[in-house]
């Protein structure tokens, strides 16, 4: 009988999480890599000017671009590709199926849950489950509190999670924002299992009792709100903001390319159809001002600022705008190596490591310069978690615990060295 209400449950969540959503069957997602500087340029021009959705944007020659295309226009692209000498490979056959799939792990973990908290913290959830859980942690947890930065644009509270021992002390603190980028669901379910991994070990673990004891942790978990909620109920693979671009029929900003360093630069869109349109002004959205709000009250006491995303595995630091490299980069790079050194000896993963702009691409009006730059933070970084393009956006229930582990220790090891 247990296991007839399990399945009617499954049946049941699955049928209403996928009625309305965007079926991506057919869709496939190509990886091409530029072999010269002009078909580099090509791919570029093409990111910048048009609607394709580039899940990596292309970077440097004889590193890869993935592109997602729906299969009607997969004749087409290819030959674009091709008349340019391109090469390119089929990455994900069929999007379709691996957001079923995904869509099926969700709603089996969630029948099958019989935790004693808020959320099962080895799952994926819903904006208004986040909200819960952290609510229900701050009304149970003396060291956790909340702070509302701000609300987005259609009125969904933009939320810090505050880990203090003792908020008098006025602590060191680790910042963090996680999905900023609405598709990078990794992001925040990490940033979710490290504040539950901190608030859970505290008092019993001594190495988190001491990390808690020493610095205050503040963890923004969905940093876009509006983009996140419309992952689950319309489209899985949105990136920007939902704000109604004036004088287009083109939805959202890039919250990452909308901060003050490096504005309007190179990396970053000036058309609203863009994955990295950058808005017209820096800080026009509601979400970039409420993160720019939030670190900016704890001036001066910011140790580390860290941006997740995914994904690529790569650990980044300032300058994404310029390939100049700051004056610090030294002890960056120190830091950057111990916690990629860390969190590759937890099970094996590879990650890159080094500025942006000369280790993945360049991107303007991003977080990590904005924190480094215009707040004073020398250890500023973005993480670029799991995977490498088997699964791009749609890393597997599965995996947000290994991905969490890992990506814990490395910072742990690189907190611990700085």
């Amino acid at each position: 009988m247990k296991l007839c209400v399990i399945a009617l449950i499954f049946a049941l969540i699955l049928a209403i999480s996928s009625a309305s959503r965007i079926n991506y069957s057919g869709n496939l997602v190509l990886r091409a890599i530029p072999e010269t500087p002009e078909q580099l340029e090509f791919l570029r021009d093409w990111e910048s000017t048009s609607s394709i959705d580039f899940w990596i944007l292309p970077a440097a020659v004889k590193q890869f671009a993935d592109i997602r295309i729906n299969a009607e226009s997969y004749a087409h692209v290819t030959q674009l590709l091709a008349e340019r000498n391109i090469s390119h490979k089929i990455l994900i056959a069929d999007l379709g199926q691996l957001d079923k799939k995904e869509q099926q792990n969700i709603a089996l973990r969630r029948a099958l849950y019989n935790g004693n908290k808020a959320i099962d913290v080895e799952n994926y959830h819903t904006y208004e489950e986040v909200m819960a859980y952290l609510t229900d942690l701050a009304n149970t947890n003396p060291i956790v509190s909340l702070k509302t930065g701000g609300t987005s644009e259609e009125g969904r509270d933009i939320v810090q999670a505050i880990i203090s021992s003792d908020l008098s002390a006025n602590k060191p603190v680790h910042f963090f924002d996680c999905n900023i980028h609405a598709r990078e669901w990794i992001t925040g379910a990490t940033c979710i299992w490290i504040i539950d991994q901190i608030t859970s070990g505290y008092g019993s673990d001594p190495e988190i009792t001491a990390l808690v004891d020493q610095y205050d942790w503040k963890f923004i978990p969905i940093a876009n709100p509006d983009g996140y909620a419309y992952t689950w109920n319309t489209d899985r693979n949105w990136r920007k903001t939902r704000i109604v671009n004036n004088g287009s029929t083109c939805i959202g900003v890039d919250v990452n390319r909308n901060f003050l360093a490096g504005f309007g630069g190179t990396g970053s869109s000036g058309d609203p159809c863009s994955n990295t349109f950058r808005g017209n002004v820096a800080f026009s959205e509601k979400e970039s001002s409420a993160l720019r709000d939030l670190i900016a009250a704890d001036r001066g006491r910011v140790k580390t600022a860290v941006s997740m995303h995914s994904y690529s595995q790569m650990f980044l630091s300032a300058y994404g705008y310029t390939t100049d490299l700051p004056p610090e980069y030294p002890e960056m790079f120190r830091a950057m190596e111990i916690a990629v050194g860390a969190l590759t000896a937890t099970y094996g993963t590879k990650y890159t490591y080094g500025n942006t702009a000369v280790t993945i691409y360049i991107a303007s009006g991003v977080t990590t310069d904005h924190y480094y730059e215009n707040e004073g933070i020398v250890h500023s970084y973005t993480i670029e978690l799991r995977d490498s393009g088997t699964y791009g956006f749609q890393l597997p229930p599965d995996q947000i615990v290994p991905t969490a582990i890992e990506t814990w220790n490395g910072l742990k090891a690189m907190i611990n060295a700085i």
